[in-house]
């Protein structure tokens, strides 16, 4: 009986230390989260392990960026007609994941049905 008790004690404390690593981490989380307005990484392309493209929003501006371990670099400025043509493929990739995801849920409710 003792060491059933025991056993009982031991899970609870460390479900308590845990909860309260959680709880720290969210906490700790508002202080080093560098979330920025005027940067924002649009669109992100692995090329190798360690390396990737990317189509980056600084402030109004579109940028082709290289990311790797060495270095980050801006390849090339995209002109208004490209930036407004990546918004426009951007909104047209979300519509239709949305409708995926509304046609899967169709599926299994249709599924669960049966």
């Amino acid at each position: 009986m003792d060491g059933i008790l025991a056993l009982v004690k031991m899970i609870a404390g460390l479900a308590a230390v845990l909860l309260l690593i959680v709880l720290t981490l969210k906490y700790l989380n508002r202080f080093t989260s560098q979330a920025n307005e005027n940067f924002r990484v649009m669109k992100k392309i692995a090329v190798t392990k360690s390396s990737s493209l990317a189509i980056v929003l600084i402030i109004d501006k579109y940028y082709v960026m290289s990311f790797s371990e060495q270095e980050n670099k801006i390849i090339k400025e995209l002109s208004k007609e490209e930036a407004e043509k990546l918004i426009q493929e951007n909104r047209q990739n979300e519509e239709r994941q949305l409708e995926m995801a509304e046609n899967f849920k169709k599926i299994f409710e249709k599924a669960k049905r049966k």
